[in-house]
């Protein structure tokens, strides 16, 4: 009987132990999240794809933990104020290029009462359909469309015809910030503050061309948290993509183990 009762308290302070590490690693850290096609699959890179079922689960999943949305305007005011108690269990929802399949999102974030933020290439936007390397063609959400989910969607930039900017000029470069810019704000007329890099290529100088041109942050594909005790660059923000178990490699979850574990244990 007493051997049960020490490894009991044994286990229980074993299980202590970890719960005060992780509260220590994680209490200070925060999210964004990453989505590109919300849909069942429809050919290419499976990986792209979250279906809506999944992204209902994961919603609710977040949710029931406890954690709530905020714009990624929010964000940025709450870090430089230092207000991680505002920060706590808060996180950030984007998604990348703007596919039609966005409207399968917009009623599940509307029941959990989350906002997010649409980068958006606005060539594809105006053609209506966009193929993004090693998928099929997409269609695209319009901007009337777009007008209709401004109540939960932010609009961010993806410039206009998603380049790598770490190989094009300065000058191209420049007119992919500022047009798509303009064209977002002159269609949609609200101010665009935030911008994603096309397949997550940060450029040469990608921040000061980016403050000249009133962006405010930029994310990219480097997979991890936002650690609030860290200095932290706004123009080369990391975000979590929480892909479907079926797609996801082990290397996949690796990288993710930090995301992973601070939502288990709602930190």
């Amino acid at each position: 009987m007493k051997k049960i009762i020490k490894s009991i308290i044994g286990l229980f302070v074993v299980l202590a132990s970890l719960y005060l590490f992780l509260y220590l690693k994680y209490k200070d850290t925060t999210f964004i999240l990453v989505y590109h096609r919300i849909d069942n699959y429809k050919g290419g890179l499976k990986s792209l794809y979250v279906k809506p079922s999944t992204f209902e689960k994961q919603m609710n999943y977040l949710f029931r933990r406890g954690y709530r949305t905020i714009s990624l305007t929010e964000l940025k005011a709450a870090v430089q104020k230092n207000d991680k108690k505002f920060l706590r269990k808060k996180f950030c929802i984007t998604f990348d290029d703007g596919y039609e399949d966005l409207l399968n999102a917009y009623p599940v974030l509307k029941k959990y009462g989350f906002v997010a933020t649409v980068f958006i290439h606005t060539q594809a936007v105006r053609d209506g359909y966009y193929i993004y390397p090693s998928m099929t063609e997409a269609k695209m959400i319009s901007f009337d469309r777009l007008k209709k989910i401004l109540d939960v969607f932010a609009i961010g930039s993806h410039t206009v015809s998603h380049p790598d900017l770490s190989k094009v000029s300065e000058e191209k470069i420049v007119y992919e910030l500022k047009e798509s810019k303009k064209i977002i704000e002159d269609t949609l007329g609200v101010k665009i503050y935030h911008f994603c890099y096309p397949f997550g290529k940060i450029f040469e100088n990608y921040k000061k061309n980016l403050q000249q041109e009133g962006y405010e942050t930029a994310v990219t594909l480097k997979s991890g948290l936002i650690e609030l005790d860290k200095e932290i660059d706004f123009y080369c923000l990391p975000r979590v993509e929480w892909k479907e178990v079926s797609s996801m490699s082990v290397k996949d979850f690796l990288k993710n183990i930090d995301f992973y574990l601070k939502t288990l244990f709602a930190l």
